[in-house]
């Protein structure tokens, strides 16, 4: 058993179902109807061990946390979205047109012990966005632990919530023996200096230490890069980009130069919710892809690449400054979008 992941039980399943009592019969023992939710059909596993032997290929573990977030000295509330996506998720509906078989819900990353010891750093101050920085040091271990397991059973891991400093040890695993490529769907490069760790620099590490060859973005909205970035990325044909504009777009030729960039046997898949204008995340913006052709372009991506990605990793969204439910329907929606 992994001391820092927390399993999702059937018991924990449970308490997502919704009761729903016959009107006609107010003794509120029998179901109104013979609907059932994804918190009656998805897979759940008791023993890390034995995660082969799950009948799906989907394991999606959540991230609860913001310090990296916090050390990029962005705005907390990432390390809300993995609740928020699974209320949603759960109560998505199990149909013949639905099936939410395909889905295990394997757990979350355990993150209280170190939110505690980040809850009253602050970033302003230079010691203590040190301190946080170490944090995210301890997180991106605790990622790659589990991320590791996935992959060895021969499963995909679906990873949902937290800050984009997640993508290092993800990238890491991927790339240890072999250098992987990647697509990141996002407003900013989240190429700072490598040097600390926070949401800004996961892959200027994962390039420097050798594990992310070819990297391509989607989405950048290029007002935010500064000269030593651009500098950067000219002088490196690994990177490229495709920026943001406003108006109509040609989907399937922007993602034809991303394939081409990009190695789509070998590719991870980054989904940064900024990219997305007005969403509810770190670095909220008025400009950005509409929620739906966000949707388009993964689509697109997924249909066009001749393998599905080794993960797929959804970050940054922060419910705490959208409506309810806002963010949990969004990120349900993407992973229920999945083949």
């Amino acid at each position: 058993m992994n001391k820092h992941f927390t399993l999702f039980t059937k018991e924990k399943r449970a308490t997502y179902v919704s009761s729903r009592q016959d009107l006609d019969l107010m003794d509120g023992l029998e179901s109104e109807d013979t609907s059932i939710s994804f918190a009656q059909a998805i897979e759940v596993c008791e023993d890390l061990d034995k995660i082969s032997e799950l009948r799906t290929k989907y394991m999606i573990i959540g991230i609860p946390e913001d310090i990296g977030v916090r050390a990029n000295m962005g705005r907390a509330g990432a390390s809300e979205a993995w609740d928020s996506f699974l209320k949603s998720f759960m109560g998505l509906q199990q149909t013949t047109l639905n099936d939410g078989s395909r889905f295990c819900v394997l757990g979350q990353v355990t993150t209280n012990d170190l939110m505690s010891q980040a809850r009253d750093l602050d970033s302003s101050i230079p010691r203590e966005r040190k301190q946080l920085s170490d944090l995210v040091k301890l997180l991106d271990q605790r990622v790659s632990d589990i991320t590791s397991l996935i992959m060895a059973a021969g499963k995909i891991p679906i990873v949902v919530g937290g800050g984009h400093n997640n993508s290092y040890p993800l990238l890491r695993v991927c790339g240890y023996s072999t250098p992987v490529d990647c697509i990141n769907i996002d407003a900013h490069t989240d190429l700072r200096a490598a040097k600390g760790r926070h949401s800004g620099n996961g892959f200027s590490h994962a390039i420097q230490e050798g594990y992310l060859k070819n990297y391509y973005m989607m989405g950048i909205q290029e007002n935010y890069l500064s000269q030593p970035m651009i500098d950067f990325i000219d002088a490196n044909e690994r990177i490229n980009y495709v920026s943001y504009t406003n108006g109509s777009k040609d989907v399937t030729q922007e993602v034809q130069k991303a394939m081409k960039h990009i190695d789509s046997n070998n590719f991870a898949l980054e989904i940064d919710m900024d990219v997305v204008a007005h969403f509810p995340s770190s670095a909220q913006s008025p400009v950005g892809y509409l929620f739906q052709e966000l949707r388009v372009v993964i689509n697109e991506i997924l249909n066009q690449a001749q393998e599905f990605p080794k993960y797929i990793h959804i970050c940054e969204a922060a419910p705490r400054y959208g409506y309810d439910n806002h963010v949990g329907k969004a990120l349900a929606t993407l992973v229920n979008d999945l083949p």
